[in-house]
């Protein structure tokens, strides 16, 4: 967020820690009553800008391999869990070097 955001200083990170600091003080409370999906969206919503669909496409042109060993990392931690995903991309990329 802070590079997005066009920060220059470390002294962003601070700032930033406060804020999420105060906001979990005050507004959790009202997020109890938010409904899942709602959260959801907006979970998907930041992560959507998080995608470089450049830098994948790179990936995909200089070695094939490596864009599947990355996507199915990507798959599989969206869909089940961060060790989950960690262990296809490193069987495939085991298999695929054998």
């Amino acid at each position: 967020m802070n590079y997005s955001a066009g920060v220059k200083t470390p002294v962003s990170n601070v700032v930033m820690a406060l804020m999420v600091l105060v906001v979990l003080a005050v507004a959790t409370p009202l997020f109890h009553y938010t409904p899942n999906c709602i959260l959801a969206s907006i979970i998907i919503n930041a992560v959507l800008g998080l995608l470089d669909y450049e830098a994948m496409y790179k990936i995909w042109k200089i070695d094939t391999g490596d864009f599947i060993a990355m996507s199915g990392a990507f798959l599989g931690v969206v869909f089940i869990s961060v060790e989950m995903g960690l262990l296809i991309a490193v069987c495939y990329s085991c298999a695929a070097a054998s």
